[in-house]
């Protein structure tokens, strides 16, 4: 609600002069606004209105009342009515035509347009009009000044931008600064209120650089942190995840306390329970437990379905405007879906993240998890080939007797692999759309910087000094990436298209990734090697044999942990205090320098048996099966067999048969 006066932005309709009759209605409806009485407000500013038919003011605030009137459930009305007044004012409804800004009740228009756009989600919508309307914030009411930059500040965050945010938390910090100056002389008995008002607002400042800290995780900085008082669930979520970015989970899953209510929040449109159960859900797969997880998401889904059952009890009836967009759906299914993924469940995570493309589908690490569940759902792990049921295929028949007993062979652990015909362009579990998935990943993230060119330095003059803010990537629904974490995403991106490409008998694009991944500088140890393997298993496809052999050799392998690389820079050196991710969730195989040694081993013998030099290719065969341990992987029967008989040493292929498949060759 604004006041009615004789002022008029020279754009506007001429209006008659406010005679005393309408100013004491205008007051009278303030009044009745502010005690929240809104249908004597409504019948006020319809008298109003009346007497003014074309008065842009009074025809929003009357707009204003009947929507608080209706609970704010008339949101169409109320964005026709917006409309109306943007029509009667002669102003553009985007800010776009607008060169100045003197009226503060049209600032009140802008205002009333963006907030209905950010509980209608369209975050980017409601952000575009608050920046320009930003840029003319000088002669806007101080009050109304201060909404916007506070509504500013929200969005930032709700689209991650928190750099955006904390700038927007000095200005207002700047205006408070600058407004508690100019009053500093003028005490009256609200002062106590007043104060009251100012510490609320700087608490919630606080928070706000909290939780732009914790976005931008910039962990070093623990004053804000420190400063955090009350036991209000804003303020112990925001605690509990500032240490679940320490890594101290368990601190983190107590700070959440016991499980709230599951009541709405009628105010906010936010249910704790939702979110403390979606929260021991994340902590509890970071300490391992993701069957429990999964129990706890499935709980946060039934809580999100039954608040959104309060919030709409009927078909016909619509829910206030700040619980029309209260699901939590995609996040939760998102959640559930990685969760899934890490309790070896890749068909069940699969059908949760193709629905959540629909609204996820710019988030690199999304695309990611798809290939991984079709990679999954491919092969479990490394250590298939070491079960029984292969080892029962290597010898698949026994026919004869005597002299004429004959023993025949299986095809080999590939022999029901099938290359996708579909080009994998339609969501299904197999490597073709593993392939799709990981060129859609490749293609979000930024330019690769070893692939840009420096300018020279005249144009780097020129052109001035680089941005200060890091830069970040959105990957919702989680925070954005900064430029570190989209560097690892990329090598796992790699990573996974060379073992696609050489799957799917594409030996030159596995090549090119293999290639691609080991220039990469900040590989893990497990990254390297696979990226060594990758490539020598290419070479050898494409029978270059000799730059195979150089690649596979097994003294290269000296570490295979999966912990990410040292922080190398200034801003990597910022995060130290960030614990994510720092080693794998899920167990690795091979899990030691010697049994990956044998691995690599097995291929060198594979790529000597290619340039028929067997002798070599025998001996690295026997060395890699000492290392690897017993059970031996299947393929290595093959090879021995396949070894002994190019070399006509039937005797020792005898043996192999007697020592491991004698149950099926005395037969």
């Amino acid at each position: 609600m604004s006041s009615v006066d004789n002022e008029r932005s020279d754009d506007a309709p001429p209006q008659p002069p406010v005679t005393d009759h309408q100013r004491e209605l205008a007051a009278q409806a303030m009044n009745e606004f502010e005690m929240g009485q809104y249908v004597n407000c409504s019948k006020t500013m319809s008298q109003l209105a009346d007497a003014r038919p074309t008065d842009v003011k009074v025809i929003l605030n009357r707009s204003v009342a009947l929507f608080y009137q209706s609970q704010c459930k008339a949101v169409d009305e109320f964005r026709h009515n917006i409309q109306t007044v943007f029509t009667m004012a002669r102003i553009s409804p985007d800010l776009s035509e607008k060169s100045n800004l003197d009226d503060a009740d049209y600032a009140v228009v802008y205002y009333n347009k963006a907030v209905i756009l950010y509980h209608e989600k369209q975050h980017r919508a409601a952000l575009s009009i608050l920046e320009k309307l930003f840029k003319y914030i000088e002669p806007i009411d101080e009050a109304l000044a201060q909404k916007v930059m506070l509504l500013l500040t929200e969005l930032y965050l709700s689209v991650h931008q928190p750099f955006d945010a904390w700038r927007m938390i000095l200005n207002i910090e700047k205006f408070l600064s600058g407004k508690s100056q100019s009053s500093q002389g003028d005490k009256d008995k609200n002062d106590s209120n007043n104060a009251g008002a100012q510490e609320a607002l700087k608490a919630k400042l606080n928070l706000y650089k909290v939780r732009c800290n914790l976005m931008s995780k910039q962990m070093k900085n623990k004053k804000e942190y420190k400063a955090l008082q009350g036991n209000s669930p804003p303020v112990v979520y925001v605690k509990a995840y500032y240490e679940y970015l320490k890594g101290n989970l368990k601190k983190a899953a107590k700070m959440l306390g016991n499980p709230p209510s599951s009541h709405l929040s009628p105010s906010t449109g936010e249910c704790l329970a939702v979110l403390y159960h979606n929260n021991q859900a994340l902590i509890n797969m970071c300490l391992k437990k993701p069957n429990f997880g999964i129990c706890q998401i499935r709980d946060a889904l039934k809580f999100n379905e039954k608040i959104m059952r309060d919030a709409v009890p009927n078909d016909k009836a619509r829910p206030p405007l700040q619980l029309s967009y209260v699901s939590q759906h995609y996040v939760l299914l998102y959640n559930l879906g990685v969760l899934q993924l890490h309790s070896q469940r890749p068909s069940l995570a699969f059908d949760c993240f193709v629905e959540c493309v629909q609204v996820y589908h710019r988030n690199p690490r999304l695309w990611l998890r798809l290939a991984e569940c079709c990679i999954m759902f491919h092969r479990e792990n490394n250590d298939v080939d070491r079960e029984h049921r292969h080892k029962l295929e290597v010898i698949q028949l026994s026919v004869g007797s005597g002299f004429h007993h004959k023993l025949i062979l299986g095809q080999g652990v590939q022999k029901d692999r099938k290359v996708s015909a579909s080009g994998g362009v339609f969501p299904t579990l197999n490597l073709g759309f593993a392939s799709f998935c990981l060129k859609n990943a490749l293609a979000l993230l930024p330019v690769d910087s070893l692939d840009v060119k420096s300018p020279p330095p005249d144009e780097q003059a020129e052109s001035g000094p680089p941005p200060t803010d890091p830069v970040l990537i959105s990957a919702e629904p989680g925070n954005p990436l900064r430029e570190t974490e989209a560097a690892n995403l990329r090598c796992s991106i790699l990573a996974a298209s060379a073992y696609v490409a050489l799957c799917e008998n594409e030996y030159c694009k596995a090549l090119a990734h293999a290639v691609n991944l080991l220039r990469q500088p900040n590989l893990t140890a497990a990254q390297r090697y696979l990226g060594h393997m990758y490539k020598g298993e290419a070479l050898v496809t494409l029978d270059r044999i000799a730059d195979a052999i150089d690649e596979l050799n097994p003294e290269k392998v000296i570490d295979i942990s999966t912990s990410l690389p040292e922080a190398n820079n200034d801003q990597e050196k910022e995060q130290d205090g960030l614990a994510e991710n720092r080693t794998s969730l899920l167990k690795w195989s091979p899990d030691s320098v010697t049994v990956a040694k044998g691995l690599m081993q097995y291929n060198l013998a594979v790529a000597y048996a290619m340039r028929t030099d067997y002798d070599k290719s025998l001996r690295a065969l026997t060395e890699s099966s000492e290392k690897v341990g017993s059970p031996i992987p299947v393929q290595m029967f093959y090879l021995k067999l396949y070894l002994d008989l190019k070399q006509g040493n039937k005797k020792a292929a005898i043996n192999v048969i007697n020592e491991h498949f004698g149950y099926i060759s005395r037969s």
